[in-house]
């Protein structure tokens, strides 16, 4: 018997301030530069994006996990905006906080390594810490970044 050939997964590699996050690409809507964010009364939220006549919550992972306090968006910041993988129909998307460009590759599951040097603590936000392409990266962990969210906003349940 012959085992079946694990399709590769098309996915980004996007700096983060300290760091890099590994995301399948079919997550991203689009990646927008930030000059200003609307300001937000929910600690948690960086801000507010306008995009596409919608108002999207701007979160940074860093921050979600304690690793840095918030920051004003600089030159290079820019938002990924994703769509999330909840069914919460307050939040069909959500935004994270980065810096530069997108690094398109293809990821075979077998591929990714767990990596845990330099990891101080746990965050509950991160599903695996990985090398891909000899980078250290994050793997967040989107439902446990939305129910955060959703929680934060006071969204009404499904």
């Amino acid at each position: 018997m012959t085992e079946a050939i694990k399709p590769a997964i098309k996915s980004l590699i996007v700096r983060l301030q300290k760091g890099n996050l590994l995301l399948p690409l079919n997550l991203m809507a689009e990646l927008v530069s930030v000059n200003k964010l609307a300001a937000s009364a929910h600690p948690g939220v960086e801000g507010w994006l306008d995009w596409r006549d919608r108002q999207i919550p701007v979160v940074s992972l860093e921050s979600l996990c304690m690793l840095e306090e918030e920051s004003a968006p600089t030159a290079d910041t820019k938002c990924l905006i994703l769509h999330t993988v909840s069914n919460q129909p307050g939040l069909p998307f959500l935004a994270l906080q980065v810096q530069g460009s997108l690094n398109m590759l293809d990821i075979l599951p077998d591929t990714l390594r767990d990596d845990h040097s330099g990891n101080v603590q746990r965050c509950p936000y991160v599903a695996r810490q990985v090398r891909a392409s000899h980078l250290l990266c994050f793997i967040p962990d989107m439902p446990a970044i939305e129910a955060v969210l959703v929680e934060l906003l006071q969204l009404s349940p499904n």
